[in-house]
């Protein structure tokens, strides 16, 4: 990780939308990757972001949208990218939950943009909202 290079933290919705060979992807999501394959951008998430992703596969799998071996492949692929996995004070986690009515796995997000001082980036536009009064997102 170059300390010039642009670091912004990435929710599970930009990953997916990368992933998923089924969504669409926006010419946003598209760019950012264009980017992070250039080390242009550093991908910031909590270890949440493993979870998440391994969840939504398996509901892909589940909703016939992915069979287990394209889901296992994809699993592979993702961890395999550079993402950065930091750790969040969950304390603090909890009271940007409470205060902005998201979900602790939201939270997390919004914190971890917060406490880096960086963007969030994510396809949910409550979490943008939210991020952007907090920390800024995109």
């Amino acid at each position: 990780m170059a300390e010039n290079t642009k670091k912004v933290v990435v929710d599970a919705s930009v990953i997916l939308a990368k992933l998923l060979p089924d969504e669409k992807q926006s010419s946003k999501v598209k760019k950012l990757f264009i980017s992070f394959g250039r080390r242009e951008v550093d991908f910031i998430a909590p270890q949440l972001l493993k979870f998440e992703i391994s969840n939504a596969l398996k509901s892909a799998v589940k909703q016939k949208r992915l069979t287990q071996l394209v889901a296992e492949k994809l699993l592979a692929a993702f961890l395999e990218l550079p993402v950065i996995y930091q750790e969040v004070d969950f304390l603090e986690v909890l009271k940007t939950a409470l205060k902005e009515n998201l979900s602790a796995y939201d939270a997390a997000y919004v914190y971890l943009a917060m406490e880096k001082k960086t963007a969030l980036v994510s396809l949910d536009q409550r979490l943008i909202k939210v991020g952007g009064k907090v920390g800024g997102a995109e």
